[in-house]
Parts: C-alpha cells; sequence; structure tokens
C-alpha cells in the first residue's frame, strides 16, 4: 500500500465551523503557464511516478498545488504519495525551478520554460529523489516531460464504499468495520481564484462546488459543498473545497451538522472514476468513521 506524504491535507479534530461568508477576492494575473497540468503518469495504466499540478504565476513568483506519487521499481504496490504545493520564481528569459523543500519525505524539483502566450502545452524536467519505501531508501528518477492540460472535473460520479477506522471512533458510530455505504457526488470546477491571507498574501486555487448523497449511513444522507460557505480565521484558510493536479479536496457540509471531508484522486486522465484515499467524518455521532472506495463517473 502506498504511505501518504505528510503534505496531506489536515483533518479537523471537532465539530466546530467557520460562520459562512464569502471570502475576499483579488485578481488573476494572466499567464500562460497558469492552469492545470498533468506532467507525468498513468494511474490507470500504472505508470509511475505520477506527477500532477496546478501552477499560478503571481508576479516573477509562481505557486504550485498537486499530488506526487512515486513507486518502487521491482513493485508498483509500494511507495509513497501524497498532496504536493512547489514554490518558485521565473527568471527574465521566462525559464523557472519550482521546489517543495528539503523537509519532505520525497523531495521533488521541477524546470521549465514558460510557454508562449496562447500555448497549450510546455515542456521541462522533473527530478524526484527520497525514501520511498523501508525497501527502496535512495530512490531517484530524473525524466523531461511535456505538460499537458488537465480536463475541468465536472460530472456525477458515484459509487459503494467501505467504512473503516484510522482511530477510535465514539459509541454513537455503530457501523461496523468493512460495511458498505453508497456515495453520489456531483462535482463542478469553478474558474481560478484567488483568497487574500494575512500576512502570507493571496492563496490560487481552483475552487470545487458539489452536493453528496449518502445511503446505508445512520447518521447522515446529504451535504452540500460550496468553497464561499466558509470564512477565514486570521491566516489560517478555510475549509473551501480545491481541485490541485489530480487531486480534490472536498468539504461536505452534511445535514447532521457534521462534515465529510472527501479526499480523492483520478483514475486516469480523463476522470472516469474517483479514488478515496480517505473520506473522513469530521464532528457527528460517527466522528473519525472514514470511507474508502472508488466512485464511477456516470
Amino acid at each position: 500500500m502506498f504511505l501518504m506524504l505528510a503534505g496531506l491535507p489536515a483533518y479537523a479534530q471537532n465539530g466546530t465551523y467557520p460562520t459562512p461568508t464569502s471570502p475576499p477576492k483579488s485578481s488573476i494575473q494572466a499567464s500562460a503557464l497558469n492552469g492545470n497540468w498533468y506532467i507525468a503518469g498513468n494511474r490507470m495504466k500504472k505508470q509511475f511516478p505520477l506527477l500532477s499540478i496546478y501552477l499560478h504565476v503571481d508576479g516573477t513568483q509562481i505557486i504550485g498545488h498537486g499530488w506526487v506519487q512515486a513507486a518502487c521499481p521491482n513493485d508498483a504496490r509500494q511507495g509513497m504519495g501524497g498532496s504536493l504545493t512547489l514554490h518558485g520564481e521565473t527568471a527574465p528569459d521566462g525559464h523557472f525551478t519550482l521546489k517543495n523543500g528539503a523537509r519532505n519525505t520525497v523531495e521533488v524539483e521541477i524546470s521549465g520554460q514558460a510557454p508562449a502566450e496562447g500555448a497549450t502545452t510546455w515542456s521541462g524536467e522533473y527530478t524526484l529523489t527520497g525514501e520511498i519505501s523501508h525497501e527502496y531508501a535512495s530512490y531517484r528518477e530524473t525524466n523531461s516531460f511535456t505538460a499537458i492540460p488537465i480536463v475541468d472535473l465536472n460530472g456525477t460520479f458515484s459509487g459503494g464504499v467501505k467504512i473503516h477506522y484510522f482511530q477510535p471512533a465514539p459509541p454513537t458510530a455503530k457501523a461496523p468495520e468493512g460495511s458498505q455505504v453508497h456515495f453520489s457526488i456531483i462535482v463542478a470546477q469553478g474558474s481560478a481564484t484567488s483568497q487574500t491571507l494575512k500576512p502570507r498574501g493571496a492563496r490560487f486555487y481552483l475552487p470545487l462546488t458539489g452536493t453528496i448523497q449518502v445511503k446505508g449511513s445512520s447518521c447522515f444522507s446529504h451535504g452540500q459543498a460550496d468553497p464561499l460557505t466558509y470564512s477565514t480565521h486570521g491566516s489560517v484558510p478555510s475549509r473551501y473545497s480545491t481541485l490541485g493536479g489530480d487531486a480534490l479536496d472536498l468539504w461536505f457540509a452534511m445535514n447532521d451538522e457534521s462534515q465529510v471531508n472527501v479526499v480523492a484522486v483520478f483514475t486516469d486522465p480523463g476522470a472516469s472514476a474517483l479514488e478515496i484515499i480517505n473520506a473522513r467524518v469530521v464532528g457527528g455521532k460517527c466522528d473519525h468513521q472514514s470511507f474508502l472506495g472508488t466512485l464511477e463517473r456516470k
């Protein structure tokens, strides 16, 4: 099984939620590099490493959010994957290098040339290094690539998911380990936007909205995700729903006043299905309950 990088989204440990409000926005700078890109890999074909990222240019700075997954050469079931944040700066000639920092378990470096206005692809080179398993502590891979746009995430995804407990649940969460419920999620991707967070400046992201219907749960039956329903607390980002690369982070406000945080990835470049990395309940009678499975596009 793939281990998760430390960069995975943090899950709240209590049932308190921000007051609904619309977060402030700042303008989006135009750049051919702005967008959501596949850099390498294909989950369906089991081609690793897999690297996907949403990039935004802010002056000379470049910020990226996405997903990385590396596998052992002799056993694709062994490896490491998780969310990814990159930073870099463009040179006057358009060349740039993005890095995620040395404190990450897997270090990622992407270099390339900013594309000309109107270009739909761009090229570069990536290098991944680090310990991706106990048996493979000196992983290193360098390859050239041509980045291609990731399709917008719009559609209905549904399927059976199994209940799992990563940590003890309260007595009110009565469903046993391995029991199955049914998810049906409608999700829509909005245009790139930004939120001003003091003192960190602006955070750029691809917003998602959606609804979820749940059959078989004793705690809730439906919920709604909307990136504009939560406020910020000082410099801490709100719980809005976002897409970065081919990884999505959805926060559903459920009808029992809990939240369900769905972290999932595309199973293939066309998003014919979503693989749930973890869908965790925060608050309510089913607090700490998780769901795992694959949702097929309908």
